[in-house]
């Protein structure tokens, strides 16, 4: 009876075994089939209110960077590129952008129009793998957002910089102290903004769902305040005439015209949504 039951024993052991090895081959062989993703999938987890909401907040980037995003895609989800890691690389392109400007030499705009263009799709690209994945979180949206305005706000110190080296300038050695302030106000029109969103769970001046038509004003909205996409553009075309003290001008005189813009629609509509509550509604 002993040695049946260690017979058995034996057997059950080896069947595990088989069974784990079995298990093993079986994820291996997964990995190996796995699906191919192509161009038309990433395409098909942007949906229609998402294109509708990139529209109108970011024109230019629905317009030029999304596009090229597309294509790049799926490349790097086919050679399983984590999210995550296009994020950070993002950020480290941030970084060594500003890095370029402040050390680079004549030329340096070149450097920092390539990597901030670089950057804009990258920045797409990372939705889109989030999203063709299924694995959108809020740690990553709020990662997302950060490095965003960390991007925004370096590359206007790069243009200072810029400014600051083309020995052509209307600022004297002021050019990175102009590029801070323009910083504060592009901070204090985002954090305004998100602030009400977040009160109101209702966004300041874009429409949640696209109407039938767009009207003519609501085209003009999306084109003006997607332009700070074209700022690397702004900045080649500049430092390309030897004027990049242009560039800090108008794109600077552009900050300050939407910082006030935004800041009193943001306020306009608070004023409207009180109007419109009772006595105990939000104030």
């Amino acid at each position: 009876m002993g040695s049946e039951r260690t017979l058995d024993h034996r057997e059950s052991i080896k069947l595990r075994v088989k069974q784990i090895v079995s298990s093993h081959w079986e994820i291996i062989i997964s990995l190996a089939q796995s699906k191919k993703y192509d161009v038309q999938a990433v395409r098909d987890s942007f949906p229609p209110e998402k294109a509708w909401s990139e529209m109108q907040g970011d024109f230019f980037c629905y317009l030029l960077y999304r596009p090229i995003s597309f294509w790049i895609t799926p490349w790097l989800l086919n050679r399983r590129v984590p999210v995550m890691a296009v994020t950070l690389g993002a950020f480290c392109i941030a970084v060594t952008m500003v890095m370029v400007a402040a050390g680079g030499g004549r030329f340096a705009w070149v450097g920092v129009a390539v990597l901030g263009f670089t950057y804009h799709v990258l920045d797409c690209v990372d939705g889109n793998m989030a999203r063709t994945l299924g694995q959108s979180t809020r740690l990553g949206a709020i990662l997302d957002g950060t490095v965003d305005m960390i991007f925004w706000c370096l590359l206007l110190i790069s243009l200072g910089f810029l400014v600051d080296r083309s020995g052509t300038t209307v600022f004297g050695f002021h050019a990175v102290s102009v590029s801070l302030l323009l910083c504060v106000l592009l901070l204090l029109n985002r954090q305004t903004r998100d602030n009400f969103a977040v009160q109101n769970a209702t966004q300041t001046y874009f429409k949640p769902e696209k109407p039938d038509s767009i009207r003519a004003a609501d085209w003009l909205m999306m084109i003006v305040t997607g332009l700070e996409f074209v700022y690397v553009f702004v900045i080649a075309l500049a430092g390309l005439i030897g004027r990049l003290d242009w560039a800090l001008m108008g794109i600077g005189a552009y900050v300050t015209v939407i910082c006030i813009g935004a800041l009193w629609m943001t306020f306009s509509k608070a004023a409207e949504l009180d109007s419109t509550t009772s006595s105990n509604g939000p104030r």
